[in-house]
């Protein structure tokens, strides 16, 4: 049963994975990047395709569009943002990669 969880660890790239029901806390650090830390206090950075407007908007809400709980969220899957006067937006992820961006580490 153990190594049935372990797998979205083993499957994700460059060995982050973030799983988006242990997410914590996020911030937008513009339109294409997000910085969010998991229930443990680890970093992962977030990139998106593309920009992603209202992200950056103090009252945004995300909304994040995965298979099951457990997997890692990764490349081509969907964040929905939902912000006051915009309404709900979709936004698909170009990679996630574990640690802050250096203009975000301080």
């Amino acid at each position: 049963m153990g190594a049935l969880l372990a797998t979205p660890v083993l499957a994700a790239s460059d060995n982050a994975c973030l799983q988006h029901n242990r997410i914590w806390g996020w911030r937008a650090l513009d339109e294409r990047t997000i910085l969010a830390t998991d229930r443990m206090q680890h970093r992962y950075t977030i990139n998106m395709r593309g920009g992603c407007i209202g992200l950056t908007d103090g009252g945004a809400i995300l909304v994040f569009r995965t298979w099951t709980n457990l997997s890692c969220v990764g490349s081509g899957d969907l964040i929905g943002v939902r912000t006051p006067g915009l309404g709900f937006v979709s936004c698909s992820i170009s990679n996630v990669q574990a640690g802050a961006p250096a203009a975000a580490a301080g």
